[in-house]
């Protein structure tokens, strides 16, 4: 079964119906309707969200002026760094917050839809990911249905935590082109059901081809290569957020709305840029921009049961913890 046949599967519903949901999961969706993208200012969200865009390609564009004064032995793992995170807050920023409708907002809400598509389906180029198919329908069934066999993002016995976790980040840092072949796939029929699509295999050769030439010319080899290897480190970080927030014990509780963590730990907003760690919120409402997400968790909080936030709501050692184990 493809994405596009579980877009249209009866099992695309809400496990459970809000109504039987327990108090406290029932107050916090209706809190996060208060921040719903709808009930922004089309003008301030838009203008924030592009002015955070252009701050990102700032940011790269002043490594490469970096990679133009330091010595290669030292650019090399800084850039590498800088690259991996700023891709890293793009991709939040463009591909997550567009298939959720929300990082550009019009009134006319079919507009939205066409806009964040379009949006969507131009960052996703680079990464050779099919939008459509892995995002506005995947991501949709990963919300509902989080951590099960159809699940084509986050299925079982594909999140890596402990020893695999380790091992997979060496491999993707130390072996170029080893996050392309690797898929991840094994006991999964939701992943094994993207076929390769060449064409976005070509589109995103292109891409990259042209890129790497552009920064040779313009800078130097090493930021070139600092921009590749910045592809590694976009993939290691995603694995730390996929495994804080829905890898052991997590991934094997009985109700989808508690299958995920919020994560708060020192430089959380650096290498977890734009709220992404609060992910608990988000996927209790999936409708409150990155902007707002600390804000609802401050007064989510308020209304979760003490003996409930220490399995929602982890800290510090609790985060790393939850990292290292198998």
């Amino acid at each position: 079964m493809n994405a596009t046949s579980l877009k249209s599967s009866s099992r695309l519903k809400r496990s459970t119906p809000l109504s039987q949901e327990p108090e406290w999961i029932r107050q916090g969706t209706f809190l996060g309707n208060r921040f719903h993208y709808r009930h922004k200012n089309p003008l301030v969200h838009n203008s924030l969200n592009l002015s955070v865009l252009v701050l990102i390609f700032a940011g790269m564009l002043g490594l490469c002026w970096l990679g133009l004064s330091l010595p290669a032995f030292i650019f090399l793992p800084l850039g590498s760094f800088g690259f991996g995170l700023a891709y890293f807050a793009l991709a939040i920023l463009t591909i997550h917050e567009a298939s959720h409708n929300m990082f550009l907002v019009f009134k006319d809400a079919k507009k939205s839809r066409i806009w964040n598509r379009r949006m969507g389906q131009f960052f996703c180029l680079s990464f050779g990911i099919d939008y459509v198919n892995h995002w506005e329908i995947g991501h949709k069934i990963h919300h509902l249905h989080p951590v099960e066999e159809f699940d084509p993002q986050n299925c079982p016995n594909t999140i890596y935590t402990g020893r695999s976790l380790w091992l997979y980040c060496l491999k993707v840092l130390l072996v170029p082109g080893y996050v392309l072949v690797c898929r991840r796939h094994d006991d999964c029929s939701a992943v094994q059901s993207y076929a390769r699509n060449w064409k976005l295999f070509c589109n995103m050769a292109v891409s990259w081809s042209l890129t790497i030439v552009l920064l040779t010319i313009y800078f130097n080899w090493t930021v070139a290569l600092a921009a590749v290897l910045g592809t590694g480190v976009l993939s290691v970080l995603n694995q730390f957020k996929i495994a804080m927030e829905h890898s052991g014990d997590i991934a094997r509780r009985g109700n989808p709305v508690l299958r995920s963590v919020s994560s708060f730990f020192p430089l959380r907003s650096i290498l977890m840029p734009l709220n992404i760690s609060i992910h608990f919120e988000h996927h209790l409402n999936d409708a409150v921009p990155w902007y707002d997400l600390l804000k609802y968790h401050q007064e989510f909080k308020a209304i979760v049961p003490p003996e409930i936030q220490p399995e929602i709501f982890h800290y510090n050692g609790q985060v790393w913890q939850q990292i290292v184990s198998r």
